[in-house]
């Protein structure tokens, strides 16, 4: 079994917006990026791409598919040092784990994974991930005189996360990729404010 196979395998059935999809654009990403640094260890960085997100759905995800990497990984003819580099760089990539990947590995899948809560991918994730949360807040629609809150209002989570994510990048290439994104994103943030007759926020307008 390749790690396609036991990538699907793991995510066929998964709910929300990390399904296989998901992980073929981060592999995608991850080639993207991984081309501009041929220091790069390619065969670890593309198993962690592959089964970064394997283990969903059983707490804290990260760990979890740290764990069947490093279960699966030595199946697949991994030497024990490939492993332990494909290992860290999943345990280091998750968002709300605040972590700082102390490997070239692990930056380029931490950047590779956040490229993908951007742009256009981005937006429909964004209001595919909790139908249940309100689209915004009527009397306040951009946040400027209350504090965000995007566990109820889902055009919160734009400035709770998704405009702050270029600066959390470490490679140039993300940075300049998520800039381009995250433009994209501004023009649609513009035509929403015009569409529901509020003006633009002046913190935005640049």
């Amino acid at each position: 079994m390749q790690l396609h196979d036991i990538a699907n395998a793991y995510l066929h059935d998964s709910a929300g917006c990390h399904r296989l999809d998901h992980t073929i654009r981060v592999m995608e990403n991850t080639l993207a990026l991984a081309a501009h640094y041929p220091e790069v260890d390619r065969d670890a960085l593309e198993a962690a791409a592959w089964l970064h997100d394997v283990g969903r759905g059983q707490g804290n995800h990260a760990e979890a598919s740290a764990q069947i990497a490093t279960e699966r990984l030595p199946t697949l003819g991994f030497s024990p040092a490939r492993v332990g580099l494909a290992v860290e760089a999943i345990a280091d990539h998750r968002f709300s784990a605040g972590r700082i990947p102390a490997t070239l590995e692990g930056k380029v899948l931490q950047d590779a994974d956040r490229l993908d809560a951007l742009g256009a991918i981005g937006l429909t994730r964004v209001f595919a991930y909790d139908p249940s949360r309100e689209l915004y807040d009527t009397g306040d629609p951009f946040a400027e005189r209350r504090a965000l809150d995007d566990n109820r209002y889902t055009l919160d989570h734009f400035y709770a996360k998704l405009l702050r994510l270029p600066e959390t990048l470490h490679t140039p290439e993300a940075r300049q990729m998520a800039q381009r994104r995250v433009g994209f994103m501004r023009l649609f943030l513009r035509e929403f404010a015009g569409e529901i007759g509020v003006p633009y926020p002046a913190r935005d307008d640049r």
